[in-house]
């Protein structure tokens, strides 16, 4: 497969996911963010979104008159923000590509999940704390280890369509690895032509504890963590929670920022 053809697939995954399960994620997570927003307030509206994916989290920003830029390692997934918000770029959570420090970094949709080695989360977690001042805010989501066993380890393939597209999403989980994956196919209508997809992508499951620890080695503390049901499973499953929302400060800001509730359980 040629680049051009690589990339006109990825862009036909890009429109699906975004059709299938972006837009719905974030209607949930909209409210989260919003109500976090409010817990904790700040004059300072520049905002930094990575894994950006196809600019959600972005419009909702820019919309409310913050000063946003997204950062996104998929050129197909930047090419749909872009149609969203002026101001995207390409890059590595690792080794992020900016200097400027954000009042606010969010990184949602379990993107973290994707880091496969915990040094490579660590790594991620430091290239965050490093575009934040003392009163910086990191929000991001991750997957509450059970739903691995419970969702990814089930036979039923993941089905979603439209008018415009066709997505399958067949999951499978290795306990051992704590590593899920899944095997993307299906096809979404680009310019006129049907193009199809074909994706594999990978995540690692993590303990709460393991992700508290990879922040104290960045040098940032919870200062709330939210258990976020943004699809309504957690009851259809044996799972406590599906995904865990953290509010997470520079270290020396923990006191300050412990809000009166330290753990919340919006519906999602």
């Amino acid at each position: 497969m040629g680049p051009a053809v690589a990339s006109e697939a990825y862009g036909a995954f890009a429109y699906a996911y975004d059709k299938a399960l972006g837009e719905r994620f974030f209607r949930a997570a909209r409210r989260l963010l919003d109500e976090t927003l409010e817990r904790f307030p700040t004059p300072k509206r520049t905002h930094l979104d990575l894994a950006c994916g196809t600019g959600l989290a972005l419009e909702t920003f820019c919309a409310r008159g913050w000063r946003s830029i997204g950062i996104d390692a998929s050129l197909a997934m930047l090419q749909v923000a872009h149609a969203r918000v002026p101001r995207v770029a390409a890059g590595d959570l690792r080794a992020l590509p900016l200097r400027s420090k954000f009042a606010r970094i969010t990184c949602m949709y379990d993107s973290l999940n994707h880091m496969l080695d915990a040094n490579d989360l660590i790594a991620a977690f430091r290239s965050v704390r490093a575009l934040m001042s003392d009163d910086s805010l990191f929000l991001f989501d991750m997957n509450h280890p059970d739903i691995y066993p419970e969702v990814w380890g089930i036979s039923d393939p993941f089905i979603a369509r439209g008018k415009d597209y066709y997505l399958e999403i067949a999951t499978s989980y290795r306990s051992r690895e704590k590593t899920g994956r899944a095997n993307v196919t299906g096809w979404a209508e680009l310019g006129g032509k049907r193009v199809p997809i074909r994706e594999q992508h990978r995540q690692r499951a993590y303990t709460e504890r393991e992700i508290v620890k990879a922040l104290d080695e960045a040098g940032m503390t919870p200062a709330d963590v939210i258990d976020f049901d943004p699809y309504g499973e957690a009851d259809s499953i044996e799972a406590r929670t599906v995904k865990l929302f953290f509010v997470c400060a520079p270290k020396l800001e923990r006191r300050a920022l412990s809000p009166s509730n330290p753990r919340s359980n919006p519906t999602g």
